[in-house]
């Protein structure tokens, strides 16, 4: 009975093993072919989010006054969608309040050739030259917007803005009319109005359309600005400071509001106030010269020398460098033979990224080869305005005349290099490789700078493995205004005692500035004579005419 039990016992162990064995190796199948609907635990993969959302996103931030966080929404739907035209206009538009007009004008043209018959287009793209001084181009986009969409507001509004920053005024007035006309919900329609009132003094008129802007778009802090811009002319400072503090809730990271809100401060006789002010301003932006050059102002009139002193010599260096951030494109030339003559040609060309110039330092430029071709016959230009201007946009090829031989610019085909600006020193830097050996003199090295200004810097010659390194100082400088001079030359003079060898030479560079009487630097040089000094002016005598017999 033992032995009968024992043999049970064996079998239940061996069909045991067997399914378990079964069990273990179904399970191994289980896991290798497991179905998607056997796996509830394991997360889904995260669906790519489309242009388009960054697209609304960007709407939404710029909507709240989040113009910093929308410019960054469109450039994820730019980098997405690149051929999509509408996040680069709208990122435009923003770059335009932001201040940075060079990548403004950049992205605008890049709608342009994306959708060159997009009114919408054009007139964002009028604006962007607006503010970077290029009227003629502005004006021709606009009125293409127009042409276009003949009750497009934005168009006319921008077309207003171009007239009023030549003083056209009458048009400006006529035109921004036309613009509340085709939209009278327009903001923009009715900032330009306000705008096209302020350029001719008639602040209190202006102030009423800037507060109509303010009601269409609540959370733009430009048109608070300029309301209280007007506020200001009016006298009204209150009502300034009110909207400037306004422009600093929604642009914290903006030094022009906390500018503007201590010169408004120190109009009203409280000067505490528009100094803190104005140390906000530095602390958002170090570079930023008004506030440096207000600030060693109002501790100048508070006669506190010793405090102008530290701030002034700081506000006449950013105000003088102001010039390096107006570059905006480099050239590498070389002459050529053209049926006119020789003729300094661009064989080489970059664009200066004003993107994170804030932040670095400097402005970069990628250097490559400028193509060349023949134009064929002329032939009646066909297309929209927007599509001429679309072609004229293009720089990737520089046409000539049919007879002109484009050979020159072969060999540059490989050249590659950079350039880098540096905003505090003036300082040029240029890499390049693969770049020929020059024919007969080296290559010119010139920049633009806006708008449309045209320095020569040096020249440019590579070794013999094609590689050229040099490093240029742009002297250029744009003048300070003339108070910071003589403010900083009469801190020095009217210490006790005077330390007129300071004084002397910032006194004389006010009067090269401005030599009239009226110049307080007059005054200092009578503490501090100087045989460099200018002759004082005096009047001419004339005697007085007598009756005629």
């Amino acid at each position: 009975m033992y032995i009968r039990q024992e043999k049970k016992k064996k079998k239940t162990s061996a069909v045991r093993v067997f399914i378990l064995t079964v069990l273990i190796l179904l399970g191994l199948w289980f896991i290798r072919v497991q179905p998607d609907w056997a796996r509830p635990f394991v997360p889904s993969p995260t669906p790519t989010l489309p242009a388009q959302y960054f697209v609304t996103e960007g709407d939404i931030q710029f909507a709240d006054g989040k113009l910093h966080e929308a410019i960054k929404s469109y450039e994820q739907a730019i980098a997405m969608e690149p051929e999509n035209d509408v996040p680069y206009i709208r990122q435009s538009k923003l770059l335009v309040f932001t201040g940075d007009t060079a990548k403004a004008v950049l992205r605008a043209e890049e709608a342009v050739l994306l959708n060159p018959n997009s009114a919408t287009n054009l007139a964002e793209y009028c604006e962007a030259l607006d503010w970077e001084g290029d009227y003629g181009r502005a004006f021709d986009a606009c009125e293409c917007a127009i042409e276009l969409d003949p009750n497009n507001a934005l168009g006319y509004a921008y077309l207003s803005e171009v007239y009023a920053d030549q003083a056209d005024w009458v048009p400006a007035r006529k035109t921004a009319e036309k613009a509340l006309e085709a939209d009278f919900q327009s903001p923009e329609a009715h900032h330009n109005m306000g705008y096209a009132l302020e350029v001719q003094g008639r602040y209190r008129e202006a102030v009423e359309f800037y507060e109509n802007a303010i009601k269409l778009r609540p959370k733009l802090a430009p048109y608070y600005m300029a309301a209280g811009r007007n506020y200001y002319w009016l006298g009204q400072f209150e009502n300034a400071a009110d909207r400037f503090e306004e422009a600093i809730k929604l642009m914290p990271t903006s030094p022009s509001g906390y500018d503007q809100l201590a010169w408004t401060f120190h109009a009203n006789g409280q000067d505490t106030r528009a100094i803190d002010a104005l140390e906000q301003a530095i602390s958002v932006d170090a570079n930023y010269a008004r506030a440096w050059g207000r600030l060693g102002t109002i501790y100048y009139l508070r006669q506190n020398y010793e405090e102008a002193l530290k701030i002034l010599p700081t506000a006449i260096t950013l105000a003088e460098n102001q010039t390096l951030q107006k570059a905006r494109r480099i050239e590498i030339l070389m002459p050529v033979e053209t049926p006119s003559g020789t003729e300094n040609v661009p064989v080489v060309r970059g664009r200066f990224d004003h993107g994170n110039d804030a932040g670095s330092g400097s402005l970069v430029a990628t250097l490559t080869p400028v193509q060349w071709a023949q134009t064929a016959p002329p032939v009646e230009a066909t297309g929209s305005c927007g599509e001429l201007i679309a072609r004229n946009i293009s720089e990737q090829v520089h046409l000539t005349s049919p007879t002109q031989d484009v050979s020159f610019s072969e060999p540059f085909s490989n050249t590659t290099g950079t350039a880098t600006l540096s905003l505090s020193t003036g300082d040029l830097t240029i890499t390049m490789d693969n770049l020929p050996r020059p024919q007969a003199v080296p290559y010119s090295v010139q920049i633009v700078f806006r708008p449309e200004k045209t320095e020569g810097v040096g020249f440019i010659q590579p070794n013999g493995n094609g590689h050229a390194e040099e490093t240029y100082h742009i002297t250029t400088k744009t003048t300070a205004p003339v108070e910071y001079y003589y403010e900083l030359g009469l801190s020095y003079a009217y210490l006790r005692p005077p330390q007129c060898e300071q004084a002397v030479p910032w006194l004389l560079k006010a009067l090269e500035k401005d030599s009239a009487y009226y110049n307080p630097a007059w005054a200092g040089l009578k503490i501090c004579p100087s045989d460099q000094s200018p002759p004082t002016p005096l009047p001419t005598f004339t005697p007085t005419p007598t009756a005629e017999p």
